[in-house]
């Protein structure tokens, strides 16, 4: 939520400030915490949720209880691409900050990032650290995914049994960065990420063939592409409750829309060509997991049809 500021800092702020944008999808649980989290911040020019036809009351909360946030209704539920590329269509600030509905950020994050981007010019993206509710990181920060992260992601079945494997080293490239020195990365998580606008405008908005899942790291590759680095800042920090709009499970859309995503950014950047065996094989792959991710979720979907706690170790068993 933007806080109050005198007329005098207004221009100021519209120069060099913040333009925050939502994308909430029956968010009701969390929203007004992640809007009260940014109510201390003087770097927010503007707060846009845009809310994908949530039935849980999640645009009237936030019109009720937040006047300062502009409620975009996008009257059905158009995946996270679309949402927040409407987002971005509102305010006019040096800086876009890219957010989840399920964070909390932490006090003076917003500035520490936005003072980042001001020095190093040549910044895409910067991210903050994200963490879970207990403090632990999240390793979003990562290696662009090839086909072994398939095998060796931050929740994959090896990772979890070797750790400290180099090929999980390799992708999940947060774990070489414990202190609180920024690093240079090849993608964030669209959880939470500041943009200057200038570079949205010259590389375009978030591929909307994504619905969902994967267009993140598809962004920050083309921002790469065209000549900005893409740096996570540890020292700022956001509070993550990953997963949190589709109550901690894995739904059968969540699950296709996580293996479409991964085929759609596998053949954009590793198998182009349309004839290209790579896009069959990747293609076969993905299904297969899909199917088995599937059925597992339709066996377990009725102990999770009600329930939202948040995540622990062993629901993180569930994740793709």
């Amino acid at each position: 939520m933007a806080a109050d500021v005198p007329d005098g800092d207004f221009a100021h702020r519209k120069a060099s400030g913040i333009d925050v944008v939502i994308c909430t999808y029956r968010s009701s649980a969390h929203i007004l915490a992640c809007l009260d989290s940014l109510r201390a911040s003087t770097s927010v020019s503007s707060t846009t949720v845009v809310d994908n036809a949530s039935d849980d009351g999640t645009s009237e909360l936030v019109a009720d209880h937040c006047a300062s946030a502009q409620v975009v209704r996008m009257g059905y539920n158009a995946g996270f691409a679309r949402a927040v590329n409407r987002g971005l269509r509102v305010g006019n600030s040096r800086y876009v900050f890219v957010l989840n509905p399920d964070t909390v950020v932490e006090e003076g994050t917003l500035q520490t990032l936005l003072e980042f981007a001001e020095l190093h010019t040549d910044a895409g993206v910067v991210a903050p650290r994200l963490v879970y509710g207990d403090g632990r990181d999240q390793l979003t920060a990562r290696a662009f995914p090839a086909a072994a992260a398939g095998l060796f992601g931050r929740r994959s079945p090896l990772t979890r049994l070797m750790p400290n494997n180099r090929w999980s080293a390799r992708y999940l490239s947060e774990r070489r960065h414990t202190g609180a020195t920024p690093f240079e990365v090849d993608w964030v998580s669209g959880a939470a990420m500041l943009l200057p606008r200038c570079v949205i405008d010259e590389v375009g908005g978030l591929d909307e063939g994504f619905f969902l899942f994967w267009e993140d790291a598809d962004w920050c590759r083309r921002i790469k592409d065209a000549g900005y680095k893409v740096w996570c800042v540890p020292s700022a920090v956001v509070v993550h409750h990953e997963g949190g709009s589709r109550g901690f499970g894995w739904n059968s859309l969540t699950i296709r829309s996580f293996h479409r995503g991964a085929y759609r950014y596998w053949c954009k950047h590793h198998a182009p060509q349309v004839w290209n065996p790579l896009r069959w094989v990747a293609g076969t792959l993905l299904a297969g997991r899909a199917a088995a991710l599937l059925a597992r979720s339709r066996l377990s979907a009725p102990a999770r049809s009600t329930d939202r706690r948040p995540e622990t170790a062993e629901r993180r068993r569930l994740v793709p």
